[in-house]
């Protein structure tokens, strides 16, 4: 009788140890990077600096501001009487300067590149954020899982310190037993305590992501488990890479804007035009005469100015496309790596779910028939336990490694693949 109502109660306990139940609402991955972009400063500022860049560039297509004069002349020495000066010598002035043709466009394109890279820098700091907002968000599931099963283990371990106690009172366990289980339990309480430390500290880093307070009550990750079949073709990422990563547009939009840079410094050896009309008998009542102005700056030390000016952008052009180059090997090289990383963290993922644990599950069962019939020592009980527990949380830190990879290839790509057909 006693034997068959320890049978019920380790099944009992054998079922909650492979159950797993989440309690309360999940915390939603996609509404806290929508949240992310709203709020987090890191981003906005980025979105600030972007903005201002676009301001920047009607400023530069445009002239320089005229200059409004007034002129007396012929003034009596020792006296400050304008009304006593003639007439003719009473003058309004209106300058300005007129770059050579072409340089205004070319100013206005830089800016305009200019903007385009802070576009790019604004989405790098976007997609980084969002990378960071995905670690932490799969390292606090990852805690929450190993304090789930670790309180499955818990409970599972509890029930068969129950059962040694019983039979050590009728003398068919050791005290030695008692001892090994109340170990093992009190070494899973520990870890319990630590890994809900870790959580809390992954909410806090999530909270300051989202630009709240750092002890916001967040509820618990959840991952899928059935929709881990990454199929993307390599060739096809690394052409999204190369159209789509913000760090590799940067580099390409300073070959660019080097490009109008060089086009520029050539025509520096030209010269501009400051253009001038001078109206004399301001107060006359009458229109008087008036004079026109036209004056050149003239590129005389261009042996020292302009040449070097114009090598400067040749150099510098250089010095981006070889940077571009190699900014595209990096960004070629990373694809490939977690594409790779990928695939190592589905095999594992198959190998735990549909080899190791079932394995176990069935060593357990074993080991619990061996137990209860006097065959097998507790330990091996404890063992087959503690290999279940350590597989399940292999199988779910194999899980992140698949979505936390999956993020960096994102990242390196620089777009959402749930959005690119294979």
């Amino acid at each position: 009788m006693i034997k068959k109502a320890l049978n019920i109660i380790l099944i009992i306990a054998f079922s909650l140890n492979s159950g797993i139940i989440f309690a309360g609402e999940p915390l939603s991955l996609n509404l806290l990077i929508d949240e992310a972009r709203l709020k987090n400063p890191d981003i906005l500022a980025a979105k600030k600096r972007w903005e201002a860049s676009l301001a920047r560039v009607p400023q530069a297509k445009s002239l320089e501001n005229p200059s409004i004069g007034f002129t007396f002349e012929k003034i009596r020495r020792g006296t400050l009487k304008l009304d006593r000066t003639m007439a003719e010598d009473r003058m309004l002035s209106v300058q300005q300067m007129l770059p050579w043709f072409g340089k205004l466009p070319l100013k206005g394109k830089i800016a305009l590149v200019e903007s385009q890279m802070a576009a790019s820098e604004y989405k790098a700091e976007e997609l980084a954020v969002i990378n960071e907002l995905k670690a932490s968000y799969y390292d606090l599931f990852i805690h929450h899982k190993k304090v789930e099963l670790e309180q499955e283990s818990l409970i599972f371990l509890e029930t068969i310190a129950k059962i040694a106690e019983s039979k050590y009172i009728v003398g068919e366990a050791s005290q030695g037993e008692l001892f090994k289980i109340n170990a093992e339990i009190a070494g899973l309480v520990n870890e319990i305590k630590n890994h809900e430390a870790e959580k809390r500290a992954h909410e806090t880093h999530l909270n300051t992501l989202l630009n709240k307070s750092p002890e916001f009550s967040l509820g618990h990750p959840a991952l899928l488990e059935d929709s881990v079949s990454f199929n993307k073709d390599i060739n096809t990422l690394y052409r999204l890479t190369l159209e789509n990563q913000p760090e590799l547009l940067v580099f390409s939009y300073a070959i660019e804007k080097n490009k109008y840079a060089k086009d520029l410094a050539k025509k520096s050896f030209f010269p501009d035009l400051m253009a001038g009309i001078v109206q004399r008998g301001i107060t006359s009542g009458t229109i008087g005469p008036w004079d026109l102005m036209l004056a050149f700056s003239v590129p005389l030390w261009f042996w020292t100015k302009q040449r070097y000016e114009v090598k400067e952008a040749i150099a510098n052009l250089e010095e981006a496309k070889a940077s571009y180059e190699a900014m595209k090997n990096k960004a070629l090289f990373e694809t490939k790596d977690l594409y790779t990383k990928i695939e190592i963290a589905q095999n594992k993922i198959k190998l735990y779910k549909y080899t190791q644990i079932p394995l176990l599950e069935s060593s357990i069962q074993s080991s619990l028939a061996g137990y209860k019939s006097g065959k097998a020592e507790i330990m091996m009980l404890l063992d087959s336990e503690r290999m279940l527990l350590e597989t399940k949380m292999q199988y779910y830190q194999a899980l992140v490694d698949y979505y936390m990879n999956l993020a960096d290839l994102e990242r390196a790509v620089g777009i959402e693949l749930s959005e690119v057909k294979k």
